[in-house]
């Protein structure tokens, strides 16, 4: 049992410092490239038309299917105009002008 402790310390010791070090050195960058959180930013997109409530084929580019609103990852704007974007759409389907299920 000794035998096998003696050698068995000295390896992990030498390889495990070169080992975590290169893993480490590896191993990082991958994640973060994956997740992308700290990297170039998306660029926010402005509305072509206004975000009224009348203006009906407009708004109905930005509902799905199903009649439910997009999210921002989707539509692209700011957190301004997705407010914007969800009154308005909100406004037409109240005044009737859109469907609340499915879509037109």
């Amino acid at each position: 049992m000794t035998s096998t402790d003696s050698s068995s310390s000295p390896t992990p010791a030498s390889g495990g410092s070169e080992g975590s070090s290169s893993s480490s050195g590896s191993a990082p960058a991958p994640r973060r490239s994956r997740f992308g959180r700290f990297g170039a930013k998306k660029k926010l997109v402005e509305p072509e038309e206004p975000l009224d409530y009348k203006n009906i084929a407009y708004l109905s580019k930005f509902l799905s299917p199903n009649g439910r609103i997009q999210g921002r990852k989707r539509t692209g704007f700011s957190g301004q105009n997705q407010r914007k974007l969800a009154t308005a759409i909100k406004r037409a389907r109240i005044v009737g002008l859109l469907p609340f299920v499915g879509r037109m």
